[in-house]
């Protein structure tokens, strides 16, 4: 299409009018990404980690102490409170009060958080998100459609979405109703090679109704399907590609950190990390030591390029199992979500949220929501939302529960009408009221 050609050249057209910093990024992180493990690549990030180390150091109150060390494991790690706690003190002397982005989140949580970002930080970030973009068939001035919670902070003008060929498609609530006038609006639209982009529950919503109408279309000119912001469980994945024949996967990243690591259509189970602009450790859960690959841990990151607000070895809070390929790289072969929502049988050992997820697999079409609470060390509540007046399989649901969280686990099923998202739009569907681990 030659708008979308016309809009692909212009962005890069204004970027290189404006000295074409993106460009710089993109050429770099799409030839350390290319071979993570060449000598060009550990010698590009070796200095990006030295001249980030030094830089902390000497111009920020709270890295000061730390001066004259090397090594990114020399330095503590640091949980989203030691940020809130400390702000000042985080924030480079050099970049305090220049024209910084601000950049927030709420978090899973709800407790709003935010960073202040330098401009190259800023281009970086573009060139990242460029990149996985560009692995998952997606190209500038293509069609982007996001599903996301739009609101006046957050939405865009009609003229920049136009510019950008963007479509934002709010799914506050996500009724039949309205995924009916959402894949309409695919059918309607001619443009080819278009990307869906949102939230993971928002796409397993449409993937239930898909199933439950038996619809099936091939042709609505997608790509590719990227799931973010949410674990995206097997269910939807397949249910999607089947219907759709689309190949769905999943994102990893954050606002205040970037875009971390995702899946692409070379990697379609498994999650490219971005060692190009950040250094990524898998840390235990109730130590500082590294883990070995096939083990579960915190996923701690080092962002290379944000000078306003350096952040070294932030605990993102969420859980992830790496394993190496077959040069070496690291890369997540499962992302588990907030150790907050970590679930442990009735013994004490944590068992895997994709468990949970496939407890439920068999009655998606009973079920409009659903949600799993351990509520103590032996007692959990399902919460359900269903479609008609009666679940009959309730002592089947209990008996599947109770063969992997044990026999002597306390079940209860609550009945809901609802079970609302948080303000950011994302839903919980796995929460532990009861914290083995702190």
């Amino acid at each position: 299409m030659f708008l979308n050609s016309l809009r692909h050249f212009s962005f890069w057209l204004l970027d290189t009018l404006k000295g074409g910093h993106v460009k710089k990024h993109y050429t770099e992180v799409t030839s350390i990404l290319k071979a993570p493990n060449s000598k060009n690549a550990e010698a590009i990030t070796s200095k990006h980690i030295g001249s980030l180390l030094k830089h902390a150091t000497e111009t920020t109150a709270f890295y000061k102490p730390y001066t004259g060390k090397t090594k990114i494991e020399d330095f503590p790690v640091i949980r989203k409170t030691v940020i809130q706690q400390n702000f000042e003190q985080f924030e480079s002397s050099i970049h305090r009060g220049k024209n910084n982005y601000k950049v927030s989140t709420s978090g899973s949580t709800g407790v709003p958080f935010f960073l202040f970002q330098n401009a190259q930080k800023r281009h970086r970030n573009h060139a990242d998100v460029m990149y996985y973009y560009n692995s998952c068939n997606f190209k500038i001035g293509n069609r982007l459609y996001e599903l996301e919670v739009w609101r006046d902070h957050n939405k865009k003008g009609k003229l920049i979405s136009w510019l950008q060929n963007v479509c934002q498609f709010d799914i506050s609530r996500l009724t039949d109703n309205r995924i009916e006038t959402f894949l309409n609006l695919l059918k309607t639209d001619n443009q080819k090679g278009k990307t869906l982009l949102g939230f993971a529950s928002a796409f397993e919503l449409i993937a239930q109704y898909l199933e439950r109408n038996n619809l099936n279309d091939h042709n609505l000119g997608i790509n590719c399907i990227i799931a973010n912001s949410e674990y995206l469980n097997a269910y939807t994945k397949n249910t999607l590609n089947k219907h759709l024949d689309i190949p769905v996967l999943s994102r990893y990243s954050s606002e205040e950190i970037g875009m971390i690591a995702q899946q692409t259509l070379s990697s379609t189970e498994s999650f490219k990390v971005n060692h190009a602009s950040y250094h990524l450790e898998i840390l235990a859960m109730d130590s500082d030591n590294h883990v070995a690959p096939g083990e579960f841990g915190r996923i701690v990151v080092t962002d290379l390029f944000n000078y306003a607000m350096p952040i070294i070895r932030y605990d993102t809070g969420d859980i992830a199992r790496y394993k190496l390929d077959d040069d070496g790289v690291m890369e997540f072969d499962q992302i588990e979500g907030r150790k907050m929502d970590l679930i442990y049988d009735t013994k004490g050992n944590i068992i895997s949220s994709f468990v949970v997820y496939t407890k439920f697999y068999k009655y998606y079409k009973l079920l409009q929501q659903y949600q799993f609470i351990q509520q103590g060390q032996k007692s959990y509540e399902i919460k359900l939302n269903i479609h008609d007046d009666d679940f009959p399989f309730e002592k089947d649901l209990i008996a599947d529960i109770k063969s992997d969280f044990g026999d002597d686990a306390e079940i209860t099923l609550t009945y809901v009408d609802e079970i609302p998202p948080l303000s950011s739009g994302k839903r919980r569907k796995v929460v532990n009221n009861y914290k083995l681990l702190n």
